[in-house]
């Protein structure tokens, strides 16, 4: 019998990755420029080559088998490291081209991103960068499937999943209200344990942290917002506490209408790091970014 990775071809991965995507025949077609008896072919030679149904065909598109939803995981990851492969042969014969994906959480986009960039694009002009803001890469699939090279991630608390993770800085975190809100001036965190909280990935388990110290329950009203342009309206426009880096105060515009809250107790602070599925198998690209955001992290406060 032969071996069925053996019958696989990337163009027939690609095909069935992007009828995975779009919901079908035409729309795929549209998308991989090629016409649509050919992207049909391409998926029903890899769906004979392995030997089981990828997806399940009606009037209205198509949707993955259990075995097409284990496909597009692997499919995804093995596309990703195509294109990195090529970026690095690329890079390694001339020093230029190739593309560079990055997630990046809010914090670090604030304080550490745009040096970061400014050295790379010196060093390497040439290279593509695809910037997207991203929280925990935990949950997120694009991570999982192999869309990113990096990401640059705030987090509290020990890492429950095995990626690599290199250490950047520390950041101090802060509770802040609108600057007229009734508890402006409360000084007990325990005050506020019926009010909204909207806080970034990491802010339940601030939350939990804090308030179990003081031994009490943590808050029952969280709202988790992926990103501060979310979180800060939030809480300007309602009577909603927010968690932030304490840093946020020295940009007067960005803390415009904002007050933070002073507490005895203090809030554990974020740590900001570099997460790589593989240290090993960076791009020459994405090694030199790393080193780049290293650099720029040292300037940093901690």
């Amino acid at each position: 019998m032969k071996d069925p990775s053996m019958q696989m071809s990337l163009r027939q991965l690609r095909a069935f990755k992007t009828v995975a995507e779009a919901g079908g025949i035409r729309e795929a077609a549209r998308r991989l420029q090629l016409t649509q008896p050919a992207v049909t072919h391409a998926v029903r030679e890899l769906e004979r080559g392995l030997g089981v149904a990828l997806f399940i065909r009606s009037s209205a598109g198509v949707r993955l088998t259990e075995a097409g939803a284990a496909l597009l995981q692997r499919a995804s990851l093995v596309l990703a490291e195509v294109r990195r492969t090529h970026d690095e042969i690329t890079q390694l014969r001339d020093g230029t081209g190739g593309q560079l994906c990055v997630a990046v959480s809010s914090a670090a986009a604030t304080y550490a991103l745009a040096p970061a960039v400014s050295a790379f694009r010196k060093l390497r002009p040439g290279v593509a960068i695809e910037l997207h803001e991203l929280t925990w890469v935990e949950t997120d699939e694009r991570w999982r499937n192999g869309f990113f090279d990096l990401a640059v991630v705030s987090e509290v608390g020990e890492a429950t999943d095995d990626w690599e993770r290199e250490f950047l800085f520390q950041m101090p975190l802060s509770v802040i209200v609108r600057a007229k809100h009734p508890l402006v001036r409360t000084r007990s965190i325990s005050r506020l344990v019926d009010s909204m909280w909207v806080v970034p990935t990491y802010g339940p388990e601030v939350l939990k942290r804090v308030f179990e110290a003081g031994k009490g329950a943590p808050p029952r009203d969280i709202m988790v917002c992926q990103t501060l342009a979310v979180l800060l309206p939030l809480v300007r426009q309602t009577d909603a506490v927010g968690i932030v880096s304490g840093w946020l105060f020295r940009n007067r515009a960005a803390a415009r209408g904002l007050a933070p809250l002073g507490f005895s107790q203090q809030l554990p602070k974020a740590r900001v790091s570099v997460v790589m599925r593989d240290s090993s198998l960076l791009t020459p690209a994405a090694r030199l970014f790393r080193q780049c955001l290293k650099e720029s992290a040292a300037s940093i406060g901690n």
